[in-house]
């Protein structure tokens, strides 16, 4: 018997379990250990914003890694988490003419509720009225439901 996924604190055993579970072919075993996985990049963040922007990095990172079968950091979304911060970052994907590699990536594996353009509507009183517009026009243009705020 399995042990609980939310029970799992290792990135590198969830990463096996999902391995196997893409071997397998389990599906189910693969999503959850995988939103488990993203779950604990932003365990230590204090600010809801925070926590998600880094589940949301953590996610796109996962689907770096998977796509080129190698290791694959995020490197220029993390500098620009260093000099700009969480909300800048997010700010600026959302007022962009054109959506990031990472909206691209998540959207086209049914990770809606990761982009950075859903963490905007999410959290609107964050942002510019100007970004939270152009997030909500990004979404439905790719015909997604954006949150409802």
């Amino acid at each position: 018997m399995r042990k609980p996924i939310d029970d799992y604190t290792d990135r590198e055993a969830l990463r096996t379990l999902m391995a196997n579970a893409k071997r397998l072919g389990e599906k189910e075993v693969w999503r959850g250990a995988f939103q488990r996985l993203c779950a604990l990049e932003g365990r230590d963040q204090t600010d809801p914003l925070h926590r998600d922007f880094y589940e949301t990095l953590a996610a796109y990172e996962q689907l770096l890694t998977d796509k080129n079968g190698r290791t694959t950091k995020a490197s220029r979304t993390r500098q620009k988490l260093k000099n700009k911060g969480v909300v800048q970052c997010l700010e600026d994907w959302a007022i962009s003419t054109t959506p990031t590699e990472g909206f691209g990536l998540l959207i086209e594996n049914g990770l809606v509720k990761l982009t950075g353009e859903f963490l905007v509507l999410k959290y609107p009183d964050r942002f510019s009225a100007l970004a939270v517009a152009t997030a909500r026009a990004r979404l439905d243009s790719f015909g997604v439901a954006p949150a409802s705020s």
